[in-house]
């Protein structure tokens, strides 16, 4: 079936959709009948739910925010969604929402250095990019003027909803699913690049998600990936608190549970814990580099951590302190390459 410019299949077998909008707003694989629901034009192809909360409930909830699509801004259906959830704290919903109006930058950011790693410099335009985890759709904006064909899969309908609205400020109609990354809805080697973009660390068995991606990529396409860095020193993007990830996780947890929050459902990687995972799921050619912050993400922050922002951007030019970013840098970015001698039918 194509949806949107792009063929979808069932995640469960990989077998043909056939479409009865109109009739139940229903997809159904023609081999394993399995059914799928579309609400707001968003297909829910999952398998499993998101960790946080079920599926029923996640649609109730992604309704309850598209009831306000096309009354509010981006901004104001952000503030909207954080208003009906008791489960973050206000304090992380005001550092969230930053994050979120930022992302566009930051993903730029992220775009430009993967594009400078990959050598020889290929083309764009005809390019088909997956994006996995992409939330609000900062990247998908971000990437719109470079590429004809981009897709965004996200666990959390919710968010998706969410992500039409940031969508629609930008005139943009892409395809936006929702599914999980470990069963993607997508034919053997049909993406030229899938982008992980500071979402591998949240995801349920990461290394059947690299799995999935090497296998919808093309034979000489690339896993393009940015992650918080375990070590950082720096405060902890889900928490808040410095050097988040040295903290035992019942520390840390509890830390969270009495601010009247979920602690957060991840596993930060470091460096060397990143390059591991993309050599042991079968890529080559992998890079581990230190990104770029962008101004406008650096202007989230207060006036000592833009110092110490710009200390880093300093340092990471600097070849013996580069080597220490690494280590207790805020964020590490990288990329893989599927070989080109892996055809679609060996896997």
């Amino acid at each position: 079936m194509i949806f949107k410019g792009v063929e979808i299949c069932c995640p469960k077998c990989r077998g043909e959709l056939d479409d009865h909008r109109g009739e139940e707003d229903i997809l159904e694989c023609r081999t394993c009948r399995q059914r799928y629901p579309i609400l707001v034009g968003i297909p829910d192809l999952r398998i499993f739910s998101d960790p946080y909360i079920g599926i029923e409930e996640d649609h109730a909830k992604g309704l309850k925010v598209a009831d306000h699509l096309h009354r509010s801004t981006f901004a104001e259906l952000v503030d909207f969604y954080y208003s009906t959830t008791s489960v973050v704290p206000p304090h992380h919903a005001r550092q969230y929402t930053r994050g979120l109006m930022a992302a566009e930058a930051r993903a730029r950011a992220a775009l430009d250095g993967w594009e400078r790693a990959i050598q020889p410099k290929s083309s764009v335009g005809a390019i088909r990019i997956l994006e996995i985890g992409c939330g609000t759709a900062p990247l998908l904006v971000a990437a719109a003027p470079r590429f004809s064909l981009l897709v965004g899969v996200d666990l959390a309908f919710r968010w998706l909803v969410v992500a039409k609205k940031r969508l629609l400020e930008a005139g943009l109609d892409l395809p936006i699913v929702c599914a999980c990354a470990e069963a993607l809805p997508f034919p053997d080697g049909y993406f030229h690049r899938v982008i992980s973009e500071s979402s591998l660390e949240h995801m349920k068995d990461r290394r059947q998600v690299m799995k999935e991606c090497r296998r919808v990529l093309v034979a000489g396409g690339y896993f393009c990936v940015s992650t918080p860095n375990r070590w950082s020193w720096g405060p902890d993007p889900q928490v808040g608190v410095l050097a988040g990830g040295y903290w035992p996780r019942r520390i840390l947890n509890g830390y969270v549970r009495w601010q009247g929050g979920i602690p957060p459902k991840r596993d930060l990687l470091s460096s060397r814990t990143l390059s591991m995972l993309l050599r042991d799921e079968g890529f080559t050619d992998i890079q581990i580099f230190l990104p770029d912050i962008a101004d406008q993400q650096k202007k989230q922050f207060g006036v000592v951590l833009q110092w110490v922002v710009d200390l880093y951007g300093l340092f990471k030019r600097i070849p013996v302190l580069g080597s220490l970013m690494f280590v207790i840098g805020p964020l590490l970015q990288g990329i893989g390459r599927k070989p080109r001698e892996l055809s679609v039918q060996s896997q």
